[in-house]
């Protein structure tokens, strides 16, 4: 299923619900989401910076129909004020407390404005769980990655490797250089894995939520991660999983509101 076929999907799901829509945005944000978003994760949203809400004037990226984030909320937020236990077990780890968040900045030792985090869960523990999600994003035609912007090394400084982070240094330096990655995102992620480092002196925990299509393009995805893995030497603890996996292993469980696997099971999980 490449590009072209996951947003047709999506726009055959919305005609089922919306006979006389044809566009590739939802008829409004409400209607993108599988519930409404209270006022604490409308703020959250808010704060972050990738205009996922829009303005009075102009429609935010979360009204589209591919819109990863409306996907991360879909999946992740009906289970706010749950135990989420089963949800973390599904994501192949153990959480140890109730505290779920969108959009969370975790402040790198730049001044410039570290990264939005999609999704993190124990939020008041000394090791958060960070998680990256991805919908349409390894899809498509593709520039190579550029190296990360100079400013991580201004000063000859080594801002990974003084956070514990070596591996993670050796690659910062090497990224849209000497190693090429077509798919997948490497800068943001090792933007990632210093903001946790450096936010909590802990080693980072970071998952990479992906949407599988099933293509071609999602093989190469999949081999991408694994190398990127692979050089990041065990460092930290980093994984990755498919939404399809997660949603798998959750179906065994209770769902956290009633319509929950219906929802996504017409809407992405159909295939």
């Amino acid at each position: 299923m490449p590009l072209e076929a996951i947003i047709a999907a999506q726009q055959e799901w919305a005609s089922s619900r919306w006979p006389s829509h044809t566009d590739r945005r939802a008829p409004s944000l409400s209607a993108n989401l599988i519930s409404l978003m209270s006022s604490e994760v409308y703020a959250q949203f808010s704060a972050g910076s990738g205009g996922e809400l829009g303005t009075a004037n102009r429609s935010g990226k979360m009204s589209s129909l591919r819109s990863s984030s409306a996907l991360a909320y879909n999946f992740f937020a009906p289970w706010l004020g749950h135990d989420l236990r089963p949800l973390a077990a599904a994501l192949g780890h153990q959480v140890n407390d109730r505290t779920m968040r969108f959009e969370r900045k975790f402040p790198h030792g730049l001044s410039s404005m570290p990264p939005n985090m999609d999704v993190t869960l124990d939020n008041e523990q000394a090791s958060p769980l960070g998680i990256e999600c991805k919908f349409t994003e390894p899809y498509g035609p593709k520039k190579s990655h550029p190296p990360l912007d100079q400013k991580y090394f201004a000063g000859d400084r080594e801002r990974w490797s003084e956070q514990g982070l070596t591996q993670c240094q050796k690659l910062a330096e090497e990224i849209g250089k000497n190693i090429e990655f077509k798919h997948l995102g490497v800068g943001q992620l090792l933007k990632h894995l210093l903001g946790l480092a450096w936010t909590t002196k802990h080693p980072p925990r970071l998952l990479c939520l992906w949407f599988d299509s099933g293509c071609e393009e999602a093989r190469e995805h999949r081999a991408e991660l694994d190398r990127f893995s692979a050089y990041l030497g065990g460092e930290v603890v980093f994984g990755a999983m498919t939404y399809q996996e997660a949603f798998a292993a959750l179906r065994k469980g209770p769902e956290p509101m009633s319509g929950y696997f219906d929802y996504l099971t017409s809407r992405y999980f159909s295939a």
